[in-house]
């Protein structure tokens, strides 16, 4: 092969990798700590599938995972005696935008 075809050739195989690796970016924005400003609740979506959800007195971790289309599944009970909740999220910026029932709560992030 010629110098250039193999020039070619390995800038190509470069771009691939770089495109293939961002597609694997594990940047989920619903990861991280949110305060709801009027009650002070705070909701922590960990990377482990656990929420931690708290206000000033208490505080509970339930598992959850996401679906597509922006869609958050909390496991109420290991048991099934109490409903999963399904909640609609969207992140804009700093806010995380939860809907359930047809009622937003929006929620900032706590840097």
């Amino acid at each position: 092969m010629s110098r250039i075809t193999i020039d070619i050739t390995r800038t190509l195989l470069v771009l691939f990798c770089f495109v293939f690796l961002a597609g694997c970016s594990n940047d989920d924005p619903l990861i991280g700590t949110w305060q709801e400003p009027d009650s002070g609740i705070t909701m922590q979506f960990k990377d482990d599938g656990n929420v931690v959800m708290s206000n000033d007195k208490t505080s509970i971790s339930l598992p959850f995972t996401t679906q597509e289309p922006n869609t958050i599944l909390v496991k109420a009970s290991t048991d099934g005696t109490i409903p999963d909740q399904t909640i609609i999220y969207r992140v804009e910026e700093n806010k995380l935008i939860l809907t359930v029932d047809g009622v937003e709560s929006v929620f900032t992030l706590v840097k």
